[in-house]
């Protein structure tokens, strides 16, 4: 436990360096300042489910890309295979550290558009579980490419499929024809932050979103020890 601590404190001090929280921050209040003049002409909540979702994703996914390529360049992984530190504690450190300045973000970004009107434990939940399994994708999809244009047009695909169901979310299509897409059960969770879902509904919403995160897990931890590590 103290080596995942001293990890953690790592990943956060490494984040801190980089400006990732900063950049996170400032990002927020650009949301903040666009919801405030948008709500002057519409009902917001939709588009502030959006743009919380896409928060979470997109700073799990390309932050891990990120901080993995500039330790590999810089000879970190290479240093790790000769320590008796475990590949968990490497992966989870980084979850960790993210979906910490996640939460931070999103809460403060709902909290303040929104008021605090809301069902917190849906919501965190929600955008903890985007954060982690994006995050495992980064690693997933980071492992055997060496620069960070290779780690992009290999996603792109794949992010585009993933989504997909927000073609539901906004009533083009049925919402059960995206039931098989990973993003869907946190999309639910996030919309039921706002509004009453049926009790069997959301403990569906949080088998399938633990589910999907424990196979992100298994496949990231694979790619790890198979081609970052190596």
């Amino acid at each position: 436990m103290r080596t995942f601590l001293h990890l953690l404190r790592w990943d956060l001090t490494l984040l801190n360096r980089n400006q990732v929280l900063s950049i996170s921050v400032l990002v927020t209040g650009i949301y903040l300042g666009l919801f405030w003049w948008l709500q002057q002409f519409m009902v917001v909540d939709q588009l502030l489910v959006l743009v919380i979702f896409n928060d979470p994703a997109l700073l799990g996914f390309l932050f891990i890309g990120v901080m993995v390529l500039f330790e590999k360049n810089e000879g970190t992984l290479q240093a790790l295979v000769v320590t008796p530190v475990a590949e968990t504690y490497y992966l989870w450190s980084k979850i960790t550290a993210l979906t910490l300045i996640s939460l931070l973000c999103c809460y403060g970004l709902v909290g303040i558009v929104h008021g605090l009107n809301f069902q917190w434990l849906h919501f965190g939940v929600a955008a903890a579980g985007t954060t982690v399994f994006f995050g495992l994708l980064g690693f997933i999809l980071v492992s055997g490419v060496d620069t960070f244009n290779q780690y992009i047009m290999r996603s792109v695909g794949l992010l585009i499929l993933l989504s997909l169901p927000f073609i539901g979310y906004f009533g083009v299509l049925p919402m059960k024809y995206f039931v098989w897409i990973p993003i869907w059960p946190a999309l639910e969770l996030f919309s039921a932050a706002f509004r009453s879902a049926p009790a069997g509904s959301l403990v569906l919403y949080y088998l399938l979103l633990l589910a999907w995160n424990i196979i992100a897990y298994v496949y990231a931890l694979r790619a790890f020890r198979k081609n970052i590590k190596r």
